[in-house]
Order: structure tokens, then C-alpha cells, then sequence
């Protein structure tokens, strides 16, 4: 009498079970790194718009100083490139001025110490009107 052929049923090997957890294992890599860099650049990006921020808040102080009978000599007069006066200065003018704090002759908040940056006052010059940098 002849045996039915029946189809042996195979698992996975121990090489091919190794490879699937090492190629697992390498792209699981990728993605925690990718994540990790994620962050650093969402802070990046947050202390830009707080950037962004303070520069708006320069510019209204700049109007409303040049407003006046002085005009923008008196708003450049009034100008000074020193972090801490013109961050009292120009407060009135930010939506949130409790997150930025003056350290070592800049600006910082808790984005900017993230990335390890600060913000300056630029001097204002003849040919143009003064800006915030990153630094």
C-alpha cells in the first residue's frame, strides 16, 4: 500500500529567525534616532517663532516710539543694543513676555537653553533698522 504524500509542514529556521531579529533590531535604530532628532528640532523651531516674536514686538516699539514729534531719530535715540533694557522696553508689545529672561547679555527662555542659543539686539544701523539674531 502506498502513503499518502502529505506536505511536511516547516517553521522557520534558526538563521532565518536571527536575520528577522537583526533586521528588526537595525530598523527599530533608525526610527529611535530619527525620534531623537525630532526634538532638538522642535525646540529649534519653537525658539524661531519666539524669534520671530520679540522681532514683532521691536517693530510695534520702533512705531510707537517714532510716532511722536521725535520722529525716528527719536526712536533710534531711544535704541539701545543692551538686552535687558530693551527687553523692558518692548514687553508691552509681546503676546507672552514672561518666557523670555535676560542671561549673559542676552535673551533666553527655555527653548533657547534647550539648543543652547540666545537672542541679541542687533545695533541699529544708517541703513537699516535693528534685529534680533540667534546666536
Amino acid at each position: 500500500m502506498k502513503r499518502p504524500i502529505v506536505p511536511r509542514l516547516r517553521g522557520f529556521s534558526l538563521v532565518e529567525l536571527l536575520i528577522t531579529i537583526a533586521v528588526i533590531g537595525i530598523v527599530s535604530g533608525f526610527a529611535i534616532s530619527q525620534m531623537q532628532g525630532g526634538n532638538q528640532q522642535a525646540r529649534l523651531t519653537v525658539a524661531r517663532q519666539q524669534q520671530m516674536q520679540l522681532q514683532n514686538a521691536l517693530d510695534a516699539w520702533i512705531v510707537a516710539k517714532s510716532s511722536g514729534s521725535a520722529g525716528l531719530a527719536g526712536a533710534k535715540a531711544a535704541y539701545t543694543s543692551d538686552a535687558a533694557a530693551m527687553l523692558s522696553a518692548v514687553s508691552p508689545y509681546l503676546r507672552e513676555p514672561g518666557i523670555f529672561n535676560t542671561s549673559n547679555g542676552g535673551i533666553s527662555s527655555d527653548a533657547l537653553a534647550g539648543i543652547g542659543k540666545s537672542l541679541q539686539f542687533s545695533a541699529w544701523s544708517s541703513s537699516s533698522y535693528p534685529k534680533i539674531t540667534m546666536q
